[in-house]
């Protein structure tokens, strides 16, 4: 093992594991270039594994090849963030709502003490996100692999975005509310209340993320995403302003959705949400 914690056997694995982690950690910003030549002396390895470690991380958006400049960080692009979320919302809500027959009771355990971690006081960022990641994950195990694996690519996709916006106490809160609602329906084996439960932690985190980087934020497949899956969205111009958005579900059995607000985003059945409606996306 080399002085920087690379293992001789694992070297393409440790070299991207580390490198991934200085970038959604925030050390390697934006634009910066990533000098192949420093990075092997850095890190102690040889060029064929950090080019490998660049191949993966270029699969995942996090770092780009330049012409004339080589590797660079990535940008953080909202527009990114708001295709995943979409393509997010109409796929998990409709898969985990079908799985929720396999869950046992000791993928209910897990995902109480992954979510029992998020709640801990004085918990980092990082942390966090890694246990908001567990929870979520221990219904994904239950979904075919290819559908998994498209998912994660998606979590994987926002991670940076994701880590930013967990700094915001209001946003831990907001989450740790829904999901703990979530993990209520997913015990009682509610399909129902588990999809719109989901559909709207998944809504509330995307508008969340997304305004926080940029208020002025021109939607873009999130709209066409929520048209296909009979949603609405109104009063999002309240939202730029510093208010809450609404969701109101055209479909199905929307009362059983219960009274539920955060942050960004309230239920049409919580009493705090006005009476009249504009649409915005």
């Amino acid at each position: 093992m080399s002085s920087n914690g690379i293992r001789r056997g694992n070297a393409v694995d440790d070299t991207y594991a580390t490198i991934r982690d200085r970038i959604i950690a925030g050390v390697y910003r934006p634009g910066l270039g990533l000098s192949q030549v420093q990075l092997a002396a850095e890190l102690e390895v040889s060029r064929t594994p950090l080019r490998e470690a660049f191949r993966r991380l270029e699969a995942e958006n996090l770092v780009i090849n330049q012409a004339n400049r080589g590797v660079v960080v990535a940008p953080l692009e909202l527009s990114d963030v708001e295709d995943s979320y979409a393509v997010r919302l109409l796929v998990e809500p409709a898969l985990i709502s079908a799985i929720l027959g396999e869950v046992t009771a000791s993928d209910i355990d897990a995902m109480s003490v992954a979510l029992s971690n998020m709640r801990r006081p004085g918990i980092s960022p990082r942390e966090f996100q890694l246990s908001h990641w567990e929870y979520h994950r221990v219904l994904l195990g239950r979904c075919p692999a290819g559908m998994r694996e498209m998912i994660e690519s998606h979590l994987t996709r926002i991670d940076r975005h994701q880590r930013l916006y967990f700094s915001h106490p209001a946003a831990v809160e907001d989450v740790t509310t829904t999901d703990g609602m979530f993990l209520e329906a997913v015990r009682e084996h509610d399909g129902g209340l588990a999809r719109y439960l989901l559909e709207f932690h998944l809504l509330d985190t995307a508008l969340g993320l997304i305004m926080s980087g940029d208020p002025g934020h021109v939607f873009g497949s999130l709209p066409v995403a929520l048209a296909g899956m009979a949603i609405r969205l109104n009063s999002v111009e309240r939202l730029r302003g510093g208010g809450f958005a609404e969701i109101t579900w055209d479909r199905g059995h929307a009362e059983t959705m219960p009274a539920l607000r955060t942050t960004n985003l309230a239920s049409s059945s919580d009493p705090l949400v006005r009476a009249v409606s504009s649409p915005s996306v």
